[in-house]
């Protein structure tokens, strides 16, 4: 990774069995850009995923986490919730996943556009 990132390090977002970090510089720039509207830190649960890790967390063995274009940023309450996901939509975030405590977030171009989902 040869660009610098202000609000993240590229280590927030590594494999937690592995290490690996292969995520797309398009999405963090845009993911930083969002930070940066949002004027709160994003506290990143789940980055990159290797294979195992993935099947092992129960992602879709489609998971944009395993081509580094997705994100959970966690969310402690929902005035945090609201200002993230402001922020992802502001953008042009258009695939946003909402957890009771996380926000998924993914810029993967194989997928349908403009969706909000719940889990």
């Amino acid at each position: 990774m040869s660009e610098e990132l202000k609000w993240f390090t590229i280590y927030e977002f590594a494999c937690t069995c592995c290490g690996q970090r292969h995520m797309d510089m398009r999405f963090l720039k845009k993911l930083e850009e969002a930070r940066n509207v949002a004027e709160i830190p994003f506290v990143i649960n789940s980055g990159y995923r290797c294979f195992e890790h993935n099947e092992k967390v129960g992602g879709l063995p489609d998971s944009s986490h395993l081509f580094g274009l997705a994100s959970d940023i966690a969310t402690e309450d929902s005035p945090t919730r609201y200002k993230i996901l402001e922020a992802l939509l502001y953008v042009g975030f258009n695939r946003i996943g909402v957890g009771k405590n996380f926000i998924h977030v993914d810029l993967d171009p194989r997928k349908q556009k403009n969706l909000i989902w719940v889990y």
